[in-house]
């Protein structure tokens, strides 16, 4: 091939080759031209990288070192978690949200104030040989407007607004109570663990000393290899569940220090629980806390404010199909150079008549008016739904009280019955089984009573969040 010709195919391929690539990247272009899946991964199968604008992770809070070695009570960190649970504090902005809706709603009744001002320079351009000097003006104006009847327009809306405002307030204590019994479960959660913990460790002393009794009797061989291999399972059985339970009280701990919106890590010492002391005491009847309930349950009456937002909102659809009437004025003032100042003003009234809105009034009133009839039946269900928890909490809490007695009094024949059998194995009236039998019974009475206890707390705690109020005696 001459050189010439060989020349001209390569710069023929190299001509094709970049218009390809540059109408590739035109069509990549236009697929995206403002480039916004630049932040994408590159691939289905890579992990997506968050940008670095995101806001940052607040920390939690730390107690002042005045509190660190202080002995809480529950009303203590309920007051504290109150104050500082990002919870308590997110409902509260939900409220003041809703009150500057309300502002927003009642500033319909006042009149608006606008003013505009427009600069401008003007120049026209001559074709026939002479200048016509620029022209700068100025032309300020001041408008008032009043909507004047608007047939209850405006009364719905705030009344819609106000209706808001209510359901923002209950949602608010709904949050409050939320947060004061998550704090109430975590603190009896902490006492019984805490109670279990002392419970293992008698456990582990008292299978101690059944283990050096085996050791003694086998040593004179009054006792087998076997039961002294029974009494070291026994204590080998009691050492882990301790350990056990003793991470199980750590967890507890970060437990109660996370309501308060602290870190987990945090150290919270509280009085230990009374086993002698009897259960909380309640001396109403189901039927009266399942009335208190219909006006101090905050999810009921939340409910109740919904049904009046919906039915404000019925009445703000049916006006706004309605005709408006409105009263407006301004006064302009105009500067020019070359011309003397001129002012303006204006008076009038506007009537707006929707003739017709394309059927949009008439769904709009239909939509609102389902909106109403689905927050009645949710209110109908709330009510069912809360005297039904609280019935079931009143029966729970009285069951938990109810127990008490028995659990206390299988705690005390259990440790009798242990002080025996120890007592006659020594003389080797007993053998390791029987003496490990009594051991597990007491050890299992005491579980029993630290949980019917620490239920009856819990129970009484949620019987309260169901009616809405406190009740009882909540402190152990």
């Amino acid at each position: 091939m001459p050189p010439k010709a060989l020349l001209l195919a390569v710069c023929t391929v190299f001509c094709v080759a970049q218009g390809a690539l540059a109408q590739a990247s035109v069509g990549a272009w236009l697929a995206d031209p403002l480039d916004t899946e630049s932040g994408m991964s590159a691939s289905p199968a890579q992990a997506w990288t968050a940008p670095r604008r995101l806001p940052g992770v607040p920390k939690p809070q730390t107690l002042p070192a005045a509190e660190q070695g202080q002995v809480w009570t529950l009303p203590q960190l309920t007051a504290y978690a109150l104050a500082h649970n990002p919870q308590t504090a997110a409902a509260w902005d939900g409220l003041r949200a809703q009150a500057a809706g309300l502002g927003m709603a009642e500033s319909a009744w006042l009149p608006s104030l606008t003013l505009n001002t427009n600069f401008s320079r003007r120049q026209a351009v001559s074709t026939i040989g002479f200048t016509v000097p620029a022209r700068n003006s100025a032309n300020p104006n001041l408008t008032l407007s009043y909507t004047l009847w608007d047939f209850g327009l405006r009364v719905a809306k705030v009344d819609a607004a106000r209706a808001q405002e209510w359901v923002a307030g209950f949602t608010q204590n709904q949050s409050i109570q939320g947060v004061a019994f998550s704090v109430a479960q975590a603190y009896y959660q902490l006492l019984g663990n805490q109670s279990l913990l002392l419970a293992d460790e008698k456990t582990v002393a008292e299978n101690r000393k059944n283990l050096e009794a085996a050791e003694v009797l086998h040593r004179a061989g009054q006792a087998t290899i076997g039961a002294l291999y029974q009494a070291r399972a026994a204590m080998a059985q009691a050492q882990s569940t301790l350990a056990a339970q003793r991470q199980t009280v750590r967890s507890s701990e970060g437990l109660l220090a996370s309501t308060l919106n602290l870190g987990p890590q945090t150290m919270l010492r509280i009085a230990p629980l009374k086993l002698g002391q009897k259960p909380p005491q309640l001396h109403s009847a189901a039927e009266t806390l399942m009335h208190a309930a219909l006006t101090a349950n905050p999810a009921l009456q939340q409910a109740r404010a919904q049904v009046a937002v919906t039915q404000a909102n019925v009445r703000s659809a049916e006006a706004s199909g309605l005709p408006s009437l409105g009263v407006s004025s301004s006064y302009g003032y105009a500067f020019q150079n070359g011309y003397l100042p001129g002012d303006t003003w204006t008076v009038g009234f506007t009537l707006t008549v929707p003739l017709f809105t394309g059927f949009n009034t008439h769904y709009q009133i239909r939509q609102t008016q389902a909106l109403r009839d689905q927050a009645q039946s949710n209110l109908a269900a709330s009510r069912s739904s809360t005297e039904a928890t609280v019935w079931q909490d009143f029966h729970n809490f009285q069951g938990a009280v109810a127990a008490y007695p028995g659990a206390q009094s299988g705690l005390e024949n259990a440790r009798k019955a242990l002080e025996v059998v120890q007592a006659q194995y020594r003389v080797g009236q007993a053998t390791i089984q029987d003496v490990l039998l009594a051991e597990s019974t007491l050890a299992q009475a005491r579980y029993t009573l630290i949980q019917n206890l620490v239920n009856s707390y819990v129970a009484l705690a949620q019987l309260s969040q169901a009616v809405g109020m406190p009740l009882g005696e909540n402190t152990p």
